[in-house]
């Protein structure tokens, strides 16, 4: 008898041996405590802060002898709207011209706010990158906390944080000075807040909340919160009332942004509405985002796959976030897509995928593998959040590990050549018309012709070459541009097919850090003083080499 019941204890002491071990080796298996969670996301905040200083280093670069830190181009296009608001003369491009030829007001006025600090204009583009370091840390909690929201298990709510910590195309944006990580993390938080309405049926205000500076930062997420806001006034039974009434919040916030805009741009729109969504027939856009949209398809094909998984149990948050990103690429599609392959419009809807994924991964292991087998379905889970990671930056994996500079980083250092070169030969207040409308404006900061009508009222509302399939960039009037402003220098223009160029310019190559600018300067201008004159030919031979070399690293 004393020795069953010895075996006995002895057994129960095993078992309880067992649960302890298993609890210490599985503490986030509980459904109700996220405190790993949060440990994960200061370990991914770490490895991101590593990482960044490190993408940093690698989109900088060294021009006879001097290091500059610089921007993505259209990020730089703001930067220069945010250094005038900063020296006195508003938003504006050019000092006494009013386009309003960016559609980031609240990241420009941002970036305005960086410029008061008076630094030199590379170590201002270093304040922005870094600036997005804290960014990328905002977008981890908005998704631990659309995960916790949507009652996901603290594994999969892990697997969720680490797709987003380890998403190549959002930290390139957020850290290339872009707008789109502000985006996305304040999307991800008003998708948090909605689908705590859905869970509670109560409707609050501050999922509209969060979409007012949303809409400040970037118009494009309009549909997006009217989606949300309709589903909401459907989903939830009470609190009807605080929805309305953050609308009316929002549409406040709208209005008077609206009304700044008409006052002081006099239009209602800003440029770069005409210049993208006008003059293009709708059938050729579309055919063109859908071309774009394969990218999104080879870059989050397979998290979307998994969160298809979630529709065997669906859920009517489920639909919310889905909705979300059926919207998001939909809208991609309209507009005829980016410029780039990077799927920028449908980002601030990916860690709202990724959630998905995330659960899709936690039903997918847990039809194949037994419930008791903790340890092992762990395992599994773990092994599919890193297949997924592997997965979203597989066609950027040079870049993701820094193996070559991030895109674009080529372009960038061409341009400040170009400011050195135009240094060399031109007086301070010499004209020049461009093509590339950032980083030449803002580091030079002459007074420049915009080639392509971001910055151009007419341009902008021209119809647009069909031969040119680049949403944004399919907009010119050479000969307008250089028969109005007659500008003393022309960069980024292959010009000999230009009558204009070619009957009151000359080519130029100017050496700068031994490499060979091409340029064309105006034969009648008194503000250009030098250069090396060469024939048409030889002209375009040395732009095309000079182009190809900073479109390398793409």
């Amino acid at each position: 008898m004393l020795s069953t019941d010895s075996n006995n204890d002895s057994r129960c002491a095993e078992l309880s041996g067992s649960s302890n071990l298993t609890s210490k080796l599985v503490p986030i298996s509980s459904p109700h405590n996220y405190r790993a969670v949060w440990i994960v996301v200061l370990l991914i905040a770490l490895l991101q802060t590593f990482y960044a200083a490190g993408f940093i280093a690698r989109t900088s670069f060294v021009v006879e002898g001097n290091r500059y830190f610089c921007l993505f181009d259209d990020a730089m296009i703001s930067m220069r709207y945010a250094d005038n608001w900063a020296n006195g003369h508003g938003f504006v491009w050019n000092p006494g011209e009013r386009v309003e030829g960016y559609t980031t007001f609240l990241w420009t006025a941002i970036m305005g706010i960086c410029h008061l600090f008076r630094l030199s204009p590379t170590r201002t583009c270093l304040l922005v990158q870094i600036l997005g370091i804290p960014i990328l840390w905002c977008c981890l909690v908005a998704t631990a906390l659309l995960a916790r929201s949507c009652r996901l298990t603290p594994v999969s709510a892990c697997c969720a944080v680490v797709l987003v910590g380890g998403f190549y195309n959002l930290i390139f944006f957020t850290l290339f000075g872009m707008e789109t990580g502000l985006l996305t993390c304040l999307v991800t938080f008003a998708l948090a807040d909605s689908v705590r309405c859905i869970h509670e049926k109560q409707g609050r205000i501050t999922p509209l909340l969060w979409f007012a500076p949303a809409l400040l930062v970037r118009p494009d997420v309009l549909p997006i919160m009217l989606f949300v806001l309709s589903f909401l006034c459907i989903s939830v039974r009470q609190g009807r009332a605080r929805l309305v009434a953050g609308l009316l919040a929002v549409a406040l916030v709208l209005s008077i942004h609206f009304l700044w805009r008409y006052r002081f741009y006099g239009e209602w729109l800003p440029n770069t509405y005409y210049l993208k969504a006008t003059g293009w027939p709708l059938a050729d856009r579309i055919v063109v985002g859908i071309r774009q949209s394969f990218w999104t398809a080879v870059t989050l094909g397979l998290p979307a796959l998994l969160a298809a998984m979630v529709l065997l149990r669906p859920k009517r948050w489920h639909f919310l976030i889905l909705g979300c990103f059926t919207i998001a690429v939909a809208y991609q599609v309209y507009v005829g897509g980016d410029a780039w392959p990077l799927s920028r419009f449908v980002l601030p809807v990916s860690p709202g995928l990724f959630v998905l994924a995330a659960q899709g991964i936690d039903r997918t292991v847990a039809f194949f593998m037994k419930r008791n087998v903790i340890t092992s379905r762990l395992r599994i889970q773990v092994a599919l959040t890193v297949l997924c990671v592997i997965a979203t930056n597989a066609i950027n994996w040079n870049h993701f590990f820094l193996l070559t500079r991030p895109q674009t980083a080529g372009d960038r250092r061409m341009n400040i050549r170009c400011v050195l070169a135009v240094e060399k030969i031109a007086e301070p207040d010499a004209c020049v018309a461009v093509g590339y409308a950032g980083v030449f404006p803002y580091f030079s900061r002459r007074r420049c012709v915009d080639l392509f009508g971001k910055c151009d009222s007419h341009i902008a509302r021209l119809p647009a070459h069909s031969e040119v399939r680049r949403a944004g960039h399919n907009k010119h009037d050479f000969n307008y541009s250089l028969t109005t402003y007659k500008p003393d220098v022309i960069l980024h223009l292959s010009a000999p097919s230009i009558p204009e160029c070619f009957q009151h310019y000359r080519p130029i190559i100017v050496e700068v850090d031994d490499s060979e600018i091409a340029l064309c300067v105006r034969k009648d201008s008194p503000k250009v003083r030098a250069g090396r004159v060469v024939g048409w030919y030889t002209f375009k031979e040395h732009f095309l080499e000079m182009v190809n070399e900073g479109r390398r690293d793409f």
